[in-house]
């Protein structure tokens, strides 16, 4: 016999509006989820059939194909998807080093060190914050373009500086990432004092104690910046797009654009499933990283005290 503490539990779980609960957060979480369907659905397409047929709900290929994933993974002749998957990767994972060792030795000046005006520094910094990312592409661009002895510059005018070149990735990516930089000089903030104070005692110079006593103790915060840095770097469409133009130096996000811009051509036909398929292999590494590290982010936020 079921014991009658176990069958009040089961019976609590199946009433109405208990099962009304699943049944709307079902048909909410389908909602949800239904452009990834119809993106996987449609990568099954190739180009003419996708475009002759009237696509429904939930679009069935007479004739599916797995060219647009292989495209995706492994590229084509005509198509250099692998070298746009390659870009990606590298940006993301150096802006992502660059991100968290900036972030936190900027973070540990701001709270450990003492110096005139620190306090009006930062308060700079995060009104740097405010400001809205297209007003600064111009800027940006002539900085790139003026970029001393670079590209045929001599001093400060001529020449195409470092546009379309790696450095545009390289110099523009590890910068002081300001948020990072704010959560890090809280969480410090709550550590005590006195821990560095007993490690100098103890022999410990600052590369240690920074390294190896300060940085372990905010191993969340690291983790929600390196999180969100690599989304950001991956889904980062104006860099590539506004300050080159070759096509070895596109990143997904950029290649999608000029893909759909070739094909607008006259007579052209757009290869939308191709398309479709790049937009898939940007959504879903993201997804991923958010599905199995979110609880990182919400220790992170957590550790430094924010309350949403």
């Amino acid at each position: 016999m079921m014991p009658a503490e176990l069958r009040a539990k089961i019976m609590n779980q199946f009433k109405p509006i208990h099962l009304l609960g699943h049944i709307l957060l079902f048909g909410i979480g389908l909602v949800l989820l239904y452009p990834l369907i119809f993106m996987v659905l449609a990568g099954f397409f190739n180009k003419t059939e996708f475009m002759s047929t009237v696509l429904g709900v939930f679009p069935i290929p007479k004739e599916p194909t797995l060219d647009n994933f292989k495209m995706l993974i492994f590229g084509t002749t005509d198509s250099a998807t692998a070298v746009y998957l390659r870009n990606s990767v590298i940006r993301a994972v150096y802006n992502t080093f660059g991100a968290l060792l900036t972030s936190f030795l900027a973070g540990y000046v701001f709270a450990r060190l003492k110096f005139k005006g620190k306090d009006q520094i930062f308060l700079i910094m995060l009104a740097t914050q405010m400001i809205p990312t297209t007003l600064a592409i111009i800027p940006t661009y002539l900085e790139y373009a003026r970029f001393p002895f670079a590209g045929g510059n001599h001093v400060f005018t001529g020449g195409s500086g470092i546009l379309d070149t790696w450095w545009v990735y390289f110099i523009g990516g590890p910068a002081i990432n300001i948020m990072g930089t704010f959560l890090v000089k809280q969480s410090l903030e709550k550590v005590p004092v006195e821990i560095d104070e007993s490690a100098k005692i103890d022999g410990a110079g600052t590369f240690r104690l920074i390294f190896q006593i300060l940085f372990p103790l905010q191993l969340p915060i690291m983790a929600y910046i390196a999180i969100t840095t690599a989304l950001a770097a991956w889904n980062d469409f104006i860099t590539p797009f506004f300050y080159t133009h070759s096509d070895y130096l596109q990143t997904l996000p950029s290649a999608i654009t000029r893909i759909s811009s070739i094909g607008v051509s006259p007579g052209a036909v757009i290869d939308y499933p191709m398309i479709i398929t790049l937009s898939l292999g940007i959504t879903i590494p993201a997804l991923i990283i958010f599905f199995f590290l979110q609880k990182y982010i919400v220790q992170g936020l957590a550790n430094t005290g924010i309350k949403g």
